[in-house]
């Protein structure tokens, strides 16, 4: 597996904007992918050394198709949170907030 196709996208929501003053970002990684991959795909990626990765895997959500009334089920996501120093910031990351 390519270690750089394995850390995906970031996460973008509240809680990870606040969480990234605190030194933690959170990335979409694939789903069979081990800390171990993510660690050295973030590392060849930003250049930096993590000080931890914890890991969480999110269940896809049944929805209803309301044209054809058909269940449909999303697909299960990994999410890795990728703990870094605190004087360490990724600016490719960081969206300025009032």
């Amino acid at each position: 597996m390519k270690t750089n196709l394995i850390v995906l996208k970031p996460v973008f929501t509240e809680k990870t904007l606040i969480q990234q003053e605190k030194g933690k970002y959170a990335f979409w990684v694939k789903k069979d992918a081990t800390k171990g991959q993510i660690q050295s795909s973030f590392e060849t990626v930003f250049g930096i050394k993590p000080l931890s990765i914890n890991t969480v895997l999110v269940k896809g959500k049944k929805k209803t198709d309301w044209k054809k009334r058909l269940p449909i089920q999303k697909p299960d996501l990994k999410k890795a949170i990728i703990t870094v120093d605190k004087n360490t910031k990724i600016e490719l990351l960081n969206i300025k907030t009032k």
